[in-house]
């Protein structure tokens, strides 16, 4: 029974990492947009945005679902609690490059950034990439489930 829990748990991690890839890449997409007043790629950001969504709310659901019926503690429990800080963050970075994207479809066919700004707009663009990036990457190797004492997994 424990072995399935640490497989779902495991599984929420996979999500929280595909939810930074798709952000990592809606975030670059909507700089870009922005930047080049590319109304094609403004509104497959504005689109993609559902399935960010949709991840959200399916490891929100197993979250809840799991503290319910496995009734984890310490270490288990903290991943879970983290897990849906983490989800809920990563949505509403999904959500900014979507508004980001708007504002880019609504200026469209002029840019929305004055040539004097662009070097800051792909600067800001870039450091968000990386950010979200490195939380992939942590997520991935599992460095965000730190135990104190005696931990219930590897």
């Amino acid at each position: 029974m424990r072995d399935a829990f640490h497989e779902e748990l495991d599984s929420i991690s996979d999500s929280l990492v595909e939810m930074t890839r798709l952000v990592g890449s809606a975030m670059a997409r909507a700089t870009t947009a922005l930047l080049d007043a590319d109304l094609a790629l403004a509104e497959s950001v504005i689109a993609a945005d559902d399935q960010v969504d949709q991840i959200q709310h399916s490891l929100d659901d197993t979250s809840f679902d799991l503290m319910a019926r496995q009734q984890p503690v310490a270490g288990d429990l903290r991943t879970l609690i983290t897990s849906l800080r983490m989800s809920a963050d990563l949505e509403r970075m999904g959500d900014l490059a979507r508004h980001v994207a708007k504002v880019a479809r609504r200026r469209y066919p002029q840019s929305a950034i004055p040539p004097e700004l662009r070097g800051t707009i792909v600067e800001m663009g870039s450091i968000a990439e990386e950010l979200v990036a490195k939380v992939g990457s942590i997520i991935a190797a599992r460095e965000w489930t730190v135990c104190t004492g005696a931990c219930s997994r590897p």
